[in-house]
């Protein structure tokens, strides 16, 4: 798995976990945030339950499951992004814990992680996270993943893994969890939407994108405003059939 200090790097050097490049990411956090919103159950009230968001990052994904649960655990490895996260998005009902075992400790009614599981390259410390997922998992619980997959083979480097859907699919199967639903979802340069290639040609997001190498916050707050307000405008990001990056919801085998 990637380590603690490759993400507490990542944090010091983008102020984030997600894509590097600025005008990317300022266009795709708003959208993922977006997507979990139609994944989730519809009802405004809070849900029973806990919620755990799996490699949390600076916390967007807490803050949004906080709407609807009325506890939430952000588990990161990595003690500076956890502290950024708990400076944006302040505990309250979220609480943010860098131990796995105290992370996994208690039952959830969701377990999310966001492009987390292509990040643990071994096969077998994958099937152990799986595991303990299913086990912390309550009876009517989902675990709901977004990753990115390879077409037809695994392809691996030393951080990250793109694994093939039925792969993936196997290895929650002998955790006991299986799938519920599942949902393409753009991806920046192997499945865009029009509505993105438009952001991304924009000659002043070009212009801001740039200017991010500067660490200028003015800069990134403009470039985050246009890349939200673009985002808001997307209707094709979901149920992109053929994209290579999916949501995948797991449930408990009846089994």
């Amino acid at each position: 798995m990637s380590t603690a200090g490759f993400w507490s790097k990542r944090v010091s050097r983008y102020g984030h976990t997600g894509w590097s490049d600025a005008a990317v990411y300022a266009y795709d956090q708003p959208l993922r945030l977006a997507a979990l919103r139609q994944l989730l159950p519809a009802e405004p009230q809070r849900l029973p339950g806990a919620a755990l968001d799996f490699g949390c990052g600076t916390g967007d994904f807490c803050a949004l499951l906080a709407e609807r649960f009325a506890q939430v655990v952000g588990h990161d490895l990595s003690p500076q992004v956890l502290a950024v996260a708990a400076q944006r998005h302040p505990p309250g009902a979220i609480r943010y814990v860098a131990d796995v075992d105290q992370a996994l400790a208690q039952p959830y009614a969701l377990i999310l992680c966001v492009t987390v599981l292509q990040h643990v390259v071994d096969d077998a410390q994958l099937q152990t996270l799986l595991r303990r997922f299913a086990s912390a998992l309550q009876p009517d619980g989902r675990v709901v993943v977004l990753e990115t997959f390879a077409a037809e083979r695994p392809a691996a480097n030393d951080y990250l893994k793109r694994r093939t859907v039925a792969s993936l699919v196997a290895a929650f199967a002998a955790a006991g969890l299986v799938p519920h639903s599942r949902r393409g979802f753009y991806h920046p340069s192997e499945s865009p939407t029009p509505a993105f290639l438009a952001y991304r040609r924009r000659p002043v997001v070009r212009l801001l994108s740039r200017l991010t190498h500067w660490r200028l916050p003015l800069v990134r707050g403009w470039l985050e405003r246009l890349g939200a307000e673009a985002a808001r405008a997307d209707r094709q990001a979901m149920d992109r059939a053929g994209s290579p990056t999916q949501w995948l919801v797991f449930e408990r085998s009846a089994a």
